[in-house]
């Protein structure tokens, strides 16, 4: 028994015809939709009901099972699936049968045979860790959701636990970018000769400079105010440093989803379909079908040793002076990571992406050539070298240039050969002169943060243990769904909704929605599937948290500022022009989802000044009650 039924039809043509392979096609139980569904007297036990149509279609694997000697249920090697592995054992220990559970973390005829041979049963620990998370989130819902109805009186609100998080990350970087100050700065570089070769030193400086700054500079050099008096400069120094760059570890679900988006502009929804439709199965050369990576759900960056060694065989066939001489075993995990799967690999390297390329969509054969490139660059040499660094002083200044020697590309080699760089390598030795031929002062501006896009989310939800890998896409999605979050051009910021609720929110329930308080109630979930960890207990102490907070009297939101002020405002999210307005990024023109300030319209008297970045990479200021006024402004 299975999830999917792709997954069903490419196991059944691994075994025998004495077996039977039904897909359940996803959850077949939940808590209800509309109520509670957890008896908070009952120590917080869940109240799970068949989901909409599966209580017959499970009628019909029943009927199937009742003619079978045992039972394998084989839904996802994680949480998730070990819960609707729990339901279904629930409905299937009726037939007092034998069941087992399979936990395939790769869809091969041999990972097949092997699990069905171990005879496993239901980890209570995975269980328990699910239902807790589960119960927890609910409990957030049904409590906070009201509570935000009643005080920003917008009906129809709701609050998510984990989203709530991610939608403050966004907002603050928002807010980072709204109040940023520009800062112009000069970088000072001469242009001259070295050994007849033309090169440009750049002046050394601990703070940025300021045009004084250049002036005196200059002066102090003898440039100015007679250019003709300075002629040369002596190299007096020469560093050297070591470079030695490691390849990058095999994909676990947050870098592939962030490298899928920057490389192929894939959103987290559609990467985990492919990768979904890749892990299942495809029907190959022979007719058979063949998973092709292994699980896509993975914090974790280790390769089992059966693995490595195919790699390995692989690349000494094929790339034998490109394979690391050092076999490096298990990697490091994050801090956060579960560690509970192996990285996503694909299963059989020498099953090449030209090979199979016919056998796949356009998409699927890009992520396909993604994970196996990736997995075999990690097994690789780092690429070497050393950064040589020449020093001109004059005075108390410091002038500088610097260049790279690669003595061996090592992994950069892959898939095709890196470009020989050695014609920008400058040979000199102490006491050459560098002839001065003129100067520039680049004037250069300081940049906001980037905005964050997808890829880059997920990234810090694994890297600062907020969330897990089966719910990185499902956040992200359903604060869309919510439209708390706009995207435009793959950049994230938050809708003027968004940026209400969670200015409230974190007003309020910070303790509950706060980046250290989330990593470490995953990490306590985690402890559960440990067995260090009650699940009761886990949740009663949020929930006694969460109603001391509610008891205690509400913080009110002081001003307008970067947020809705009525509920007809709302109506302008459903407003394409409004959800189409450009993020900036960078020093990309784009333009800012708008915002309402406190300060009331100087023209009209009645609506507030709102912002907005234009075209040209200005803020703009306008009224709020636009058309009916037309305030219109650059000035702040």
């Amino acid at each position: 028994m299975v999830e999917s039924p792709t997954k069903a039809a490419t196991i059944t043509s691994y075994l025998g015809k004495d077996w039977m392979v039904v897909a359940t096609k996803g959850h077949i139980k939940d808590l209800p939709p509309k109520t509670y569904g957890v008896d908070i007297s009952n120590q917080f036990e869940p109240e799970y009901e068949w989901l909409k149509g599966k209580k017959s279609h499970f009628a019909t694997i029943i009927a199937k099972a009742k003619k079978s000697s045992c039972i394998y249920i084989a839904s996802d090697p994680d949480r998730e699936g070990e819960i609707i592995a729990k339901h279904c054992f629930d409905e299937l220990s009726k037939l007092k049968k034998p069941i087992y559970r399979l936990r395939l973390k790769e869809i091969t005829k041999e990972e097949v045979n092997l699990q069905i041979q171990k005879k496993l049963g239901l980890s209570y620990e995975a269980i328990e860790s699910q239902i807790a998370r589960r119960v927890i989130d609910r409990i957030f819902g049904f409590e906070v959701s009201p509570d935000l109805w009643r005080q920003l009186k917008i009906p129809s609100l709701s609050a998510g636990r984990v989203q709530s998080t991610v939608l403050h990350w966004i907002c603050e970087r928002e807010k980072e970018i709204q109040n940023f100050s520009k800062e112009t700065y000069f970088q000072l570089k001469l242009q001259g000769i070295l050994n007849q070769n033309p090169i440009e030193l750049k002046y050394l400086s601990k703070d940025k400079l300021k045009s004084n700054d250049i002036q005196s500079i200059l002066s102090d050099i003898k440039i100015l105010p007679e250019p003709s008096r300075f002629k040369e400069l002596t190299l007096t120094k020469i560093k050297t440093k070591k470079i030695k760059r490691n390849p990058p570890k095999p994909f676990s679900t947050a870098s592939l989803l962030e490298s899928s988006f920057r490389k192929f502009q894939f959103d987290s929804k559609k990467t985990m379909r492919i990768a979904q439709s890749l892990f299942e199965g495809k029907k190959l050369h022979s007719g058979e079908t063949v998973g092709l990576i292994t699980y896509m759900r993975s914090d974790s960056t280790r390769v089992s040793e059966q693995k490595r060694k195919l790699g390995e065989r692989y690349l000494k066939e094929h790339y034998p002076n490109l394979l690391s001489e050092v076999n490096k075993g298990q990697t490091k995990q994050k801090k956060f990571s579960q560690d509970a799967h192996e990285a996503i690999t694909p299963i059989d390297p020498n099953l090449t992406p030209n090979q199979i390329r016919s056998f796949l969509s356009i998409d699927e054969g890009k992520l396909y050539q993604l994970i196996w490139e990736r997995f075999l660059t990690s097994l690789m040499k780092p690429e070497v070298g050393e950064e040589v660094i020449y020093e001109f002083p004059v005075g108390k200044h410091m002038f500088e240039y610097s260049f790279e020697k690669i003595y061996d590309p090592g992994f950069k080699n892959f898939p095709l050969p890196k470009e020989n760089l050695e014609k920008t390598n400058i040979t000199a030795k102490l006491g050459d002169r560098f002839f001065y031929q003129s100067y520039s002062a680049d004037e250069k501006e300081t940049e906001p943060p980037l905005r964050y896009t997808q890829g880059k989310l997920v990234q810090k939800m694994e890297d600062t243990g907020v969330g897990r890998p089966s719910t990185y896409a499902t956040i992200l999605d359903t604060l869309k769904l919510r439209k708390y979050i706009v995207e435009y051009q793959k950049n994230i910021g938050p809708s003027a909704l968004g940026l209400k609720v969670d200015a409230y929110l974190f007003l309020n329930f910070q303790n509950l929605i706060g980046e250290s308080f989330t990593k470490d109630l995953e990490s306590q979930l985690d402890q559960i599937t440990d067995n260090k960890e009650s699940r009761v207990k886990l949740v009663s102490s949020f929930y006694d948290l969460l109603k001391k907070i509610l008891k205690s009297p509400r913080k009110k939101l002081e001003s307008p500022s970067l947020a809705i002020t009525n509920q007809k405002e709302t109506s302008k999210l459903k407003n394409p022009i409004f959800e189409k307005e450009s993020l900036r990024r960078g020093s990309q023109k784009k333009e800012s989802p708008r915002f309402v300030e406190s300060k009331t319209c100087p023209k009209c008297l009645e609506g507030f000044v709102k912002t907005k970045l234009g075209k040209n990479g200005k803020t703009i200021y306008f009224c709020s009650r636009y058309p009916h006024c037309d305030y219109i402004t650059y000035d702040k």
